[in-house]
């Protein structure tokens, strides 16, 4: 009996072995490059929070904060961004990192272009900014799943955000690779950064799942890898007790809110004795999503001037989020649900967010009275003077007479994957994260009605590369299909949009595209081709030069397709704004640039167009649309945004 269970003791643990072994094998594990000083010494930051007041260089130092994401704006505009932020009168910029984009795949990272980090650093301490980095691995930041890599989604047993073994040897990698960026950008070491944050509202994640191992692991991970500056959390005011009771001792815990300042300072003074207090998210204003009013009342100037007025008036330091917001551009937009099976708001292009420079990185009322109340608090900052708004051109109508059904350009995507059953985007060979999937079989012509699983998050239906309806929604749907004219089988193709993942909550490990079978008569349909559209800038590329653009106007509605033409610049270009008016849902792109989505529903009704993706002459626009064009199919783009509008349809 004994030699028994040893035998199914043995066989157990070698069954989890082999589990680990593939697990780790989906995350193409290479070995990590850890620091090399192995376990890490007791950390001596720049910033002291040991007493009642921050403390920087042994000086008495109150943080003035403002959050500009530099992945959510152009880089050729960074300076002008931090430059606004020091003339209002803050001292520190703070950003999040999005793991999603600087690992896009397993093991492939990218730190260039908008993602180049350490210049954005750099460039803060050039204008003499502090920096406050929150690396992750979460950030939520309306972001796709949080700025958690979708890749993660094609182990089905992952658990995010947990000490699940293949979960936590990734992030390891990751933070190792962002540290060799931002280790020699230490104040310890000569640079501006005064501050990492650990996760990311954890608290709210640990009350679902009480795993303070992986706190402590994400803790020990930072401090192995070279963070010798301060380490801090960030949860909701309603949550920092909890928080408290998962930090070590050197780790500071600090308060996210947008109302009540005086009854929040009070709290944590109170939860910390002798530690300072701030207020790592003031949220100036709020986020939009498709379908809901625009959120421009959220936080009147009035309201925020006293709070922030209050905040100092009680020895408190403060982060603005957002100082500026910027833009969602391409398919990295985040989403929400109030609960499981609730109503599904993906958050729109413009990550406006109300805050004192818009969404164009123009000056509003919110920064002119918060510049004066800090003038008032600061009698002696010597503030630079106000940078200018960037110029503003209204470039007229563009006409996008050539048009080609999206049916037919699978040719030029990834090779299709095969399946019986529909796939998730995050199970296909092509290693999709964002965009859209065809998933196309045969219909027998008797079928009338077909029932689809679960869909995330939107579709259209066709029959022979025609429209017949749409999808939405998370249940279970059954469609009436017209009948077959000549009685010959047909091309069932079912086009599946990923609006954006769930960035807060438990349900941040959503998969996109159809969950279950789709099925005719009770029978699941079998021998499926799923195409990948990420549309990528080669995609976009090889379409615009090898596919058969038609000329003239569809008679008909032809269903998703794609619509270009040529937007002429004369002399330099300035920022503009594309005006949706008239279309229905889509993507749009300029010179192959994912500048982001539209949907009539609003309340976003234009899109911001930054000077520097544009150039003088020709500039290709390419519109891919969903549901149906404008009828004249033309576009506008005009000298200011429209936000809180839904569009009207042409």
């Amino acid at each position: 009996m004994i030699q028994r269970l040893r035998l199914i003791a043995l066989l157990a643990l070698v069954g989890t072995i082999l589990l680990l072994g593939y697990n780790l094998h989906l995350y193409k594990v290479v070995e990590v490059t850890i620091n090399p000083f192995g376990r890490h010494e007791k950390a001596v930051p720049s910033l002291d929070a040991s007493g009642p007041n921050f403390r920087l260089h042994g000086k008495n130092f109150t943080i003035l904060s403002g959050a500009i994401h530099y992945f959510r704006v152009v880089p050729a505009y960074w300076e002008d961004r931090l430059l606004k932020l020091k003339a209002m009168g803050l001292n520190t910029v703070e950003t999040y990192m999005p793991w999603n984009l600087h690992e896009p795949s397993p093991n492939k990272f990218d730190f260039s272009g908008i993602l180049n980090v350490k210049e954005f650093v750099l460039l803060a301490k050039k204008l003499g900014l502090y920096v406050i980095m929150r690396p992750g691995p979460y950030i939520c930041s309306e972001w796709d799943l949080g700025g958690l890599p979708a890749w993660l989604l094609r182990d089905p047993q992952v658990v995010l955000r947990s000490s699940y073994e293949p979960y936590q040897f990734v992030v390891h990698r990751y933070i190792a690779q962002v540290m060799r960026v931002l280790r020699p950008l230490q104040a310890s070491n000569g640079g501006p950064i005064i501050a990492f944050q650990i996760e990311n509202e954890y608290m709210f994640e640990y009350s679902r799942t009480r795993d303070k191992a992986h706190f402590l692991f994400l803790y020990d991970v930072m401090r192995r890898e070279g963070v010798n500056e301060l380490l801090f959390t960030s949860d909701s005011q309603h949550f920092v007790g909890g928080a408290l009771s998962l930090a070590p001792p050197d780790v500071l815990v600090m308060p996210n809110f947008q109302h009540n300042p005086i009854k929040v300072v009070t709290k944590m003074r109170a939860m910390q004795v002798h530690r300072p207090v701030m207020a790592m998210e003031f949220w100036t204003g709020w986020f939009d999503t498709w379908g809901q009013p625009h959120q421009n009342e959220r936080l009147q100037v009035v309201s925020l001037t006293q709070s922030i007025g209050a905040l100092l008036d009680m020895g408190a330091s403060f982060n603005l989020y957002m100082f500026h917001g910027g833009t969602n551009f391409g398919f990295l937009n985040g989403a929400n649900r109030a609960s499981a099976g609730g109503e599904f708001q993906c958050v729109t292009t413009s990550y406006d967010y109300n805050a004192p420079l818009n969404e164009a990185g123009d000056i509003t009322p919110k920064y002119l009275m918060l510049r004066a109340l800090l003038e008032k608090k600061f009698p002696g900052m010597q503030l630079p003077p106000v940078p200018h708004n960037s110029p503003k051109m209204e470039y007229g109508e563009v006409s996008l007479a050539l048009y080609v059904k999206l049916a037919d350009v699978t040719q030029y995507t990834h090779k299709p994957h095969q399946s019986d059953s529909p796939l998730p985007m995050e199970y296909l060979d092509s290693g999709q994260s964002f965009g859209f999937i065809l998933y196309r079989t045969k219909l027998s012509s008797k079928h009338q009605f077909i029932t689809v699983g679960e869909v995330r998050d939107f579709g259209m239906v066709m029959l022979d590369k025609s429209p017949v309806q749409q999808l939405a929604g998370l249940a279970e749907q059954t469609l009436y299909l017209p009948k077959s004219v000549d009685g010959k089988e047909r091309v069932l193709d079912l086009l599946i949009e990923n609006m954006g993942r769930m960035n807060f909550d438990a349900l941040i490990n959503e998969r996109k595209g159809i969950l279950g079978d789709v099925k005719a008569s009770n029978a699941a349909l079998k021998n499926w081709l799923m195409y990948s559209f990420d549309f990528t800038q080669a995609f976009l590329d090889t379409v615009d030069s090898g596919a058969l653009w038609l000329r003239t106007p569809p008679t008909s509605d032809p269903g998703p397709a794609l619509y270009k033409g040529n937007l002429v610049i004369s002399g330099k270009p300035q920022d503009t704004f594309m005006d949706m008016e008239g279309w229905s849902k889509g993507v749009v792109f300029i010179n192959g640039v994912n500048i982001g989505r539209y949907w009539s529903i609003g309340p976003q009704r234009t899109l911001y167009v930054p000077a520097p993706i544009l150039k003088s002459g020709l500039n290709r626009v390419i519109i891919f649309e969903m549901l149906q064009s404008k009828r004249s199919q033309t576009v506008s783009f005009v000298g200011a945004a429209v936000l809180d509008k839904p569009t009207l349809f042409g």
